[in-house]
């Protein structure tokens, strides 16, 4: 009895440590396409964080998960763009831009979470 409890245990933890590394994982692959391309953007934890919170709030108005995934999305997409434009347009450095991005975020889901959702 004793081994099928261990052996459960073992298969519980790594599906559960497969399921929850995927979205890093994913930030880890853009990253080193980005770092390939020649930019280097600290700012993908950001870029997340932006994302998951327009998810929720997409999902959680409309009541639809693929409504959520869409504005995910197009606000990955709006913060990249916002990125791109910081780092290639204004010249900014890209160290720099990418942890403004992440404080911007951090500090932006953190308001709308206390203005919103509580």
């Amino acid at each position: 009895m004793k081994d099928i409890l261990s052996i459960t245990f073992i298969v519980a933890l790594l599906s559960a440590s497969i399921r929850l590394s995927v979205p890093i994982l994913f930030a880890a692959l853009g990253g080193m396409y980005s770092e390939r391309s020649g930019v280097v953007n600290i700012g993908l934890e950001g870029m997340m964080l932006v994302g998951a919170f327009a998810g929720v709030v997409g999902s959680y108005f409309t009541g639809s998960y693929w409504i959520g995934a869409l504005v995910a999305i197009l606000s990955g997409i709006l913060i990249s763009a916002l990125f791109a434009f910081i780092t290639v347009k204004i010249k900014i450095n890209q160290i720099v831009s990418g942890v403004a991005i992440n404080l911007l975020a951090i500090g932006l889901t953190s308001f709308f979470i206390e203005l919103y959702l509580e």
